[in-house]
């Protein structure tokens, strides 16, 4: 997703599903998956919002085949999106999509 109004339409209108280190904002839609990323204004640096964003995508990245087929996502990264180790914060997302009705289940 690149779009600001794509952007906010999923946080007015998506629903939510809540992990510590990240958030996850979701759609139903006719086109295949499409996913963006956002981190909190809690991370105070840009260096540190940057990295947050980076791990989410990569975690993402690994966690893509529990997303289901046709939905839009965004992924919001908070603070212990940065303190929590990689194989974590991927077992979290994946958790999170696997948790999106008509998901894919996770193998």
């Amino acid at each position: 997703m690149t779009t600001s109004a794509d952007f906010q339409a999923l946080f007015q209108r998506g629903k939510r599903i809540d992990r510590p280190a990240l958030i996850v904002l979701w759609r139903e839609t006719a086109e295949p998956t499409r996913a963006g990323f956002a981190v909190s204004r809690q991370l105070k640096s840009a260096v540190q919002r940057n990295r947050a964003r980076r791990r989410l995508r990569e975690a993402y990245r690994a966690s893509r085949d529990a997303a289901p087929p046709r939905a839009a996502l965004v992924i919001v990264g908070r603070p212990a999106a940065l303190r929590e180790p990689f194989s974590g914060l991927t077992a979290q997302l994946r958790g999170a999509l696997a948790a999106i009705p008509g998901g894919r289940t996770t193998r």
